[in-house]
């Protein structure tokens, strides 16, 4: 990290509460660190600014929303198609919660949600036009302890 991006100890605090209590106060997350809330927001804006901190999220329960299943694909693309694969995940009708390139020539790690087993195969059917794929089913999500 450069010179310009870097954070104290203070900064990485408000960073990992905000991680685990994203709806918490200013005033709130000010007690937990030591600052009143103008600090702490002044000190956000600054995350912000550095690019450190980029969006705010919310955490769905996906069963109760719908999408039991949860999948990690491994996709190993062969030849480029007509549609890239950004443009068919956007359109394909499953959230797709990340799509990430990873190590390998044209290889990507797809966390997609599913209503259905029917589903999950249709989407599988249309990706292996993108290459090969392997599905892992996400069993539980495990909560890490607080450090």
């Amino acid at each position: 990290m450069d010179k310009k991006n870097k954070v104290d100890q203070v900064d990485e605090q408000i960073i990992h509460i905000l991680r685990h209590q994203g709806r918490i106060t200013l005033q709130e997350l000010g007690e937990k660190v030591h600052l009143t809330g103008q600090a702490v927001k002044n000190r956000i804006e600054k995350l912000e600014d550095k690019g450190i901190i980029q969006q705010y999220t919310v955490n769905v329960n996906c069963p109760v929303y719908g999408f039991p299943l949860h999948a990690l694909i491994r996709l190993e693309a062969g030849i480029p198609q007509k549609i890239p694969l950004t443009v068919f995940l956007a359109k394909c009708g499953c959230p797709v919660l990340h799509c990430y390139q990873i190590t390998g020539r044209q290889v990507y790690m797809l966390d997609m949600l599913f209503r259905s087993m029917e589903d999950q195969k249709r989407i599988l059917l249309k990706l292996q036009k993108y290459g090969i794929c392997t599905v892992d089913m996400v069993l539980q999500s495990l909560e890490l302890p607080e450090t």
